[in-house]
């Protein structure tokens, strides 16, 4: 953590105060969001999105290079960026917790270090990583880390190709960390489960103290299921049952999930059905607010609707400083 690469790659929060837009960069499209002050608070600068076909990118994997980075360097020129913060797809990361001895942060990194091929299927010299500390105290007394690992060839290739179109990466986060940012009060009691809904797929992260705690990952999405029918939500709702009592059952953070936080395309068309189909779980649906953490919609209006900014609460995340 201490070493030069990884702070190029998961740079401390006082590299970021530079302006910086969010790159949210998945299988099916691009998007972007930067954020500048205007008479003392922020305001969106620059938005926007590119569709990316079926096929260019899976799971993260660039399938065709040259077809990405053309539409890589259309897409910087169009809205004019330089520097941004990255996500980082869930598939392409690992997240694991283990005790660490110290709230200082070389001491806990190193202690991490130690143990990254315990819990990452590759070479400690392959990883690039990043930790939370969690709202709690390990049963042994000792602090506890969530952490967050990403393969350093991927990372390093990302940037080599947004470089050669114009971009400059300041920082790469994982995706459920960006998402959590926009849809959640920095460091809200409680745990609340995430439900971030995709064209071909959909997480479920669990977040406690703005630490991510727990990702999942199910093949259902909004372009394969028909919106509203219940029947078609059998698949997400025993995945938010499965999470729900592991959570309840082996979390060493002891906070009981509050309810479940909805985001991502077609939400407020599954809100109300969702909401009846975990009825018998007690928890509350809720689509989020993308911009409450950033500012106040009552004396500033979004040049994004409500619907269309659902699609971009990573970007909108990633283009935080904090």
């Amino acid at each position: 953590m201490h070493s030069s690469l990884f702070f190029k790659l998961f740079p401390p929060p006082k590299l970021l105060v530079m302006t910086h837009a969010g790159l949210h960069i998945s299988d099916d499209a691009l998007r972007c969001i930067e954020y500048t002050k205007r008479k003392g608070q922020l305001v969106i600068s620059k938005y926007g999105q590119a569709a990316i076909p079926t096929g260019l990118i899976e799971g993260g994997v660039i399938k065709d290079e040259k077809a990405v980075g053309d539409l890589l360097k259309d897409f910087c020129r169009r809205y004019d960026l330089s520097y941004v913060k990255v996500s980082v797809p869930e598939e392409k990361s690992y997240l694991f917790q283990t005790d660490v001895p110290s709230r200082d942060v070389r001491i806990a990194a190193q202690n991490i270090e130690f143990k990254l091929e315990e819990n990452v299927p590759l070479a400690a010299s392959d990883m690039v990583f990043y930790f939370d500390l969690l709202p709690t105290n390990g049963s042994n007394g000792s602090l506890r880390a969530s952490v967050s690992v990403v393969q350093r060839a991927f990372v390093e290739h990302t940037m080599e190709i947004l470089r050669e179109v114009g971009m400059y990466p300041v920082a790469f986060e994982v995706l459920p960390k960006a998402i959590a940012r926009a849809a959640i009060e920095p460091k809200a009691p409680g745990a609340q489960m995430i439900i971030y809904i995709m064209p071909q797929k959909t997480g479920i992260y669990i977040v406690s103290g703005g630490v991510i705690c727990f990702t999942s990952t199910i093949a259902w999405g909004s372009q394969n299921k028909n919106p509203g029918q219940t029947s078609d939500l059998a698949a997400l709702t025993q995945e938010v049952s499965r999470v729900y009592t592991y959570w309840d059952s082996h979390s060493v953070v002891d906070s009981a999930i509050d309810g479940i936080l909805l985001v991502g395309k077609e939400s407020l068309r599954f809100e109300e059905s969702l909401r009846r189909a975990v009825s018998d779980i007690g928890l509350k649906v809720n689509v989020i607010d993308v911009w409450h953490n950033v500012f106040d919609t009552e004396h500033y209006v979004p040049p994004i609707s409500r619907d269309e900014s659902l699609d971009y609460a990573a970007a909108a995340g990633l283009a935080m400083s904090l």
